[in-house]
């Protein structure tokens, strides 16, 4: 299934039902986690998928961008295969296109909205986790995107963890998935991430697309208010246990590193647009 280049998906105003905000680990640096309630929100435009390796190449070729990131691919061949799968490489994967796009900084997914913001001439930014989850789960409050099967059955027995240990690569190398809703639960030295879209189950009640799994989502807020260094990402991952793809679960990719130059192959974004209404942005 092949992007559409920028696709925005419109998030009417009115209210969902958020939370209950669950934290599977740095427990110390998060600010206290609220239960489940009703809140109401704006109306805003969210891209349908996250942004794609080619996005983000041609941000780079546009703009001279200083990305101190690395490129990643998926070794297809050879021993090496089997001690890192998804690895990083010296030059733009051209096969990697419709991937999306990792080894991001915040700082690294504002610099893309303003780029694109000046393209377009709309107000693009990273969603805040109130808006992000809205988008993945609807109005219902749905655990997951497409509602309350587990993305991997199998797994859920394990230990909802971000370092995946050797069970995680034992069930992966020695039984295939039952169904895989999400990219997700894979032990990082042979997990991938897949191509956006790919799995069309992972739609959400508005038509956005690999919100659960695949790579961890930027967002806007403070993982704790008082300390503006880190910040939340939301949705899970292919390196992570497939407990974290439920939309009310928060992160951060760090509370060591701050957001603005952590960088990892796991993590990835979406921009919003603010603007109730916004025009359809150009074709490529």
């Amino acid at each position: 299934m092949s992007a559409s280049r920028h696709r925005l998906i419109f998030i009417p105003a009115g209210a969902f039902i958020y939370g209950p905000e669950v934290v599977y680990e740095r427990h110390a640096g998060t600010r206290p986690l609220r239960p489940r309630q009703t809140l109401w929100l704006p109306a805003f435009s969210i891209q349908a998928y996250p942004v794609t390796y080619a996005e983000w190449k041609a941000f780079l070729d546009a703009t001279g961008y200083p990305w101190q990131g690395r490129w990643w691919a998926i070794r297809r061949r050879g021993w090496r295969r089997w001690w890192r799968h998804f690895a990083p490489v010296d030059t733009y994967p051209s096969d990697m296109a419709n991937y999306p796009i990792v080894d991001v900084s915040q700082t690294d997914a504002l610099a893309y909205a303003a780029w694109l913001s000046r393209e377009h001439g709309l107000a693009y930014t990273l969603p805040t986790e109130e808006q992000w989850e809205k988008a993945a789960r609807g109005t219902d409050g749905r655990t997951y995107p497409w509602g309350e099967a587990p993305p991997r059955p199998e797994l859920m027995h394990l230990r909802p963890i971000h370092t995946l240990g050797f069970d995680y690569l034992l069930y992966n190398l020695l039984r295939k998935p039952q169904v895989e809703r999400a990219r997700s639960g894979w032990y990082w030295r042979i997990g991938t991430p897949v191509p956006v879209g790919s799995i069309p189950e992972n739609r959400s009640p508005y038509g956005c697309l690999d919100m659960a799994g695949n790579v961890w989502e930027w967002t806007l807020s403070p993982y704790h208010p008082d300390d503006p260094r880190f910040h939340v990402v939301k949705g899970g991952s292919w390196g992570y246990s497939p407990h974290h793809t439920a939309c009310y679960v928060r992160s951060a990719c760090s509370i060591t590193i701050p957001s603005a130059v952590y960088r990892a192959q796991g993590t990835g974004f979406r921009l919003v647009c603010n603007d109730p209404h916004p025009p359809p942005p150009p074709l490529p």
